[in-house]
């Protein structure tokens, strides 16, 4: 059996004991059938991740001994952010969980003129919660001890302003470079836009554009939202980042 790994945002020390929170220890005990001594793997997103030994399951708790620090960390050196159109369901999940496991480090998700999600205040906050969620069950599966920054929801135009970096691109089916022509270097700061279904408009490439995004191709095909953004992500860790060798 492999060993688990589980995220608790509580402070974690070396020969101390914890009880997990609910659905951590309903996860462990219910779904993965975990038994005590079990070893398994803790980390709160504070640097690093702790060896455990599970030493109490029951029907209300998972409890577990911290036994050692590793100063482990799989961060890539690109500072990658996706500001993402938020396309319907388990498309923007699949998008978020793929972003993660590929190292992304902040997700923006985006209204833009063809997003067809609405959301109200209510709404809002279950989906953040909810891609939340994916962001530490990908953390917890790909073996990163850094939970990426999860932004709340704004406009392409507020979106504009959020984030600065070195690197600012667009992606667009009619644009004629590519990544292969830009001196990206490591530890810079990248944004990648991408569209939802439908991609973006033309005047929001041109406003893009206009705030300072270089437009980018990735080849001859068109690509549907969430494998334009696990195949940008991926070319540029490959070429700038910690992928490819």
């Amino acid at each position: 059996m492999s060993i688990s790994r589980i995220f608790q945002p509580v402070e974690l020390i070396c020969g101390s004991e914890i009880s997990l929170d609910r659905q951590a220890s309903h996860h462990l005990a219910a779904v993965l059938r975990a038994r005590p001594n079990d070893a398994l793997t803790l980390f709160n997103g504070r640097g690093g991740e702790y060896k455990g030994v599970i030493t109490l399951i029951d029907k209300k708790q998972v409890r577990v001994q911290i036994n050692d620090h590793i100063a482990r960390e799989v961060e890539s050196p690109l500072e990658l952010c996706l500001a993402q159109g938020i396309s319907r369901g388990e498309k923007m999940d699949y998008t978020i969980q793929k972003a993660v496991e590929l190292g992304v480090k902040k997700i923006i998700p985006l209204f833009t003129e063809r997003c067809t999600v609405k959301l109200d205040e209510e709404r809002c906050a279950k989906r953040l919660q909810h891609w939340q969620s994916i962001i530490i069950s990908a953390c917890e599966q790909s073996g990163r001890n850094q939970i990426p920054e999860l932004l709340l929801p704004m406009t392409l135009e507020n979106s504009l302003r959020a984030v600065k970096a070195d690197w600012y691109f667009v992606l667009s089916p009619k644009a004629l470079s590519s990544l292969k022509e830009k001196p990206v270097q490591e530890q810079q700061r990248v944004v990648l836009l991408i569209g939802p279904e439908g991609g973006l408009s033309e005047e929001e490439v041109n406003l893009a554009c206009q705030r300072g995004f270089l437009p980018l191709s990735l080849g001859p095909r068109i690509l549907r939202t969430e494998t334009a953004a696990v195949a940008a992500i991926t070319a540029l860790q490959c070429s700038f980042g910690d992928m490819g060798g």
